[in-house]
């Protein structure tokens, strides 16, 4: 009993109790310092910062090495039970990439393959078609004569039909065709593209005695043909729907907004339902007005712009008010020369 009492004094001797703990979880952590430094200067300050501890005891002593040993044990095992953990979890990611790898190899034949049945379908499909409007043109012609309005009438219809498929396969065409139009880092200027797009829609704007303004444009990264079909189809569709009692009046802007360059295209046409905006940009989508007018589109250009924009980095949106006009935006990114124009960019 005497000497249970004399262990538990030697114990208790000072701060042996309060300092045992803190004194080994700091050892510890020394031991593992050491464990990949220095194991030698890690033991030696172990044993050193023991004997400056009178106060602990020689128990107190003992209990601090079982607990920097025990600790190190149990550090250990931890290790070894993350390095397990880790070697799993890389086997797994390794796992995962081949199956990624082998997705993405799937998705590329399949997107190649439709492609090639684009193609084939859209040139196979024009020339029956074509021969079909020459056809029907030249019964036109013979009716003229004989005053059958219904024959003349369907015959209209046939032509009418006609040029709407091939204006179908050709946007399917396009819309296939997006994928070959990479993000590239390629400089264009945004004012020659449109300048590009002017040229090509000239015979529209006259037609429809269209004003076309456009306002200074800056450069972007981006692909030179994408940016001009974008411009294609946003200005022909702001055309297309023009309101019938005023001018049709398009302005083209663009401003930097940090990385982007922000374009707008604004009409002064028919608009669009608020209940159809968000549908805008959907492939084969056409507003119930439109659908049923004689200028109805095949539902093709917009979802052709939207592929186009986010292929090479960027974004679209509407806006519109019901008979005043609408404004299809879409943002690409802008052409950053330096690291100065960098953090100009990103604190604008």
């Amino acid at each position: 009993m005497t000497e249970d009492t004399s262990f538990l004094q030697r114990f208790d001797d000072g701060a042996s109790a309060r300092l045992a703990l803190p004194i080994g979880g700091l050892l510890v952590v020394v031991a593992w310092v050491g464990v990949w430094w220095d194991m030698n200067a890690a033991w030696s300050f172990i044993v050193g910062a023991l004997s400056h501890f009178p106060g602990l005891g020689e128990w107190g002593q003992v209990a601090v090495a079982v607990l920097v040993v025990g600790g190190m044990a149990a550090m250990g095992l931890s290790w070894i039970a993350m390095q397990r953990r880790l070697t799993r979890l890389a086997a797994e990611l390794r796992a995962r990439d081949t199956e990624l790898d082998e997705t993405r190899s799937r998705l590329r034949r399949h997107v190649a393959d439709l492609e090639r049945v684009a193609e084939v379908a859209s040139h196979d499909l024009q020339e029956p078609l074509r021969r079909l409007v020459a056809y029907a043109q030249l019964l036109e012609s013979h009716q003229r004569g004989e005053g059958d309005d219904e024959a003349r009438l369907y015959l209209t219809h046939v032509m009418d039909s006609a040029r709407r498929m091939t204006a179908l396969i050709s946007g399917l065409r396009a819309f296939v065709a997006v994928d070959s139009h990479q993000p590239s880092g390629e400089i264009t200027s945004a004012k020659d593209a449109m300048m590009t797009a002017r040229k090509r829609l000239s015979g529209v704007l006259t037609a429809a005695d269209a004003a076309l303004v456009v306002d200074p444009l800056p450069e972007v990264s981006a692909d030179r043909a994408a940016l001009v079909e974008v411009f294609l189809q946003l200005i022909d569709n702001a055309v297309r729907f023009r309101a019938p009692e005023r001018r049709p009046i398009v302005r083209v802007s663009a401003h930097r907004e940090g990385r982007m360059v922000r374009f707008e295209i604004r009409d002064n046409g028919i608009g669009i339902d608020p209940a159809r905006v968000a549908r805008m940009f959907e492939i084969f989508y056409r507003p119930h007005d439109a659908r049923n007018s004689s200028v109805a589109g095949i539902g093709m250009g917009l979802a052709v712009v939207r592929r186009l924009v986010e292929r090479l980095g960027g974004d679209v949106w509407v806006s519109s008010e019901l008979g005043k006009g609408s404004c299809f935006g879409f943002s690409l990114p802008a052409v950053i020369e330096d690291e100065n124009t960098d953090q100009e960019a990103m604190a604008a």
